[in-house]
């Protein structure tokens, strides 16, 4: 029985490794259509979102150090964070978003048109 439950413990483990690069994974975690209807500054906001949640789940992975653990505890999240970033990736190229963070580029300033002097004398 305990054997069983081990090697069962190990399947899984195994099995969600090899399923968190899934594209099909991604689809069920995540709906790839809500990105339509989404701004582009919703669109950024959650791929950054997703970055920085993948940055602190891969520094988690890297401190505990266990692959055992950390298929248990942080791989449905990460693979789910990595979909999001995927998906909010394509939103944007296809609505021309900029994920790059930087300040959209000022438009160059009008110049005022210059004031001409009025050549009649007053009360004239």
């Amino acid at each position: 029985m305990r054997m069983s439950i081990v090697a069962a413990l190990a399947a899984a483990t195994l099995g969600a490794g090899c399923s968190a690069d899934s594209t099909i994974l991604e689809r069920v975690l995540v709906m790839e259509s809500a990105y339509g209807p989404m701004t582009c500054p919703e669109v950024v906001a959650k791929y950054n979102g997703a970055d920085g949640r993948m940055k602190e789940l891969t520094a988690l992975m890297e401190k505990s150090g266990n692959a055992f653990a950390n298929a248990i505890a942080y791989d449905t999240e990460y693979a789910t964070m990595r979909a999001n970033k995927k998906f909010a990736q394509e939103a944007a190229e296809r609505k021309g978003c900029d994920l790059s963070g930087k300040p959209p580029a000022k438009p160059p300033e009008a110049k005022p048109e210059a004031k001409q002097a009025d050549t009649k004398k007053p009360g004239g």
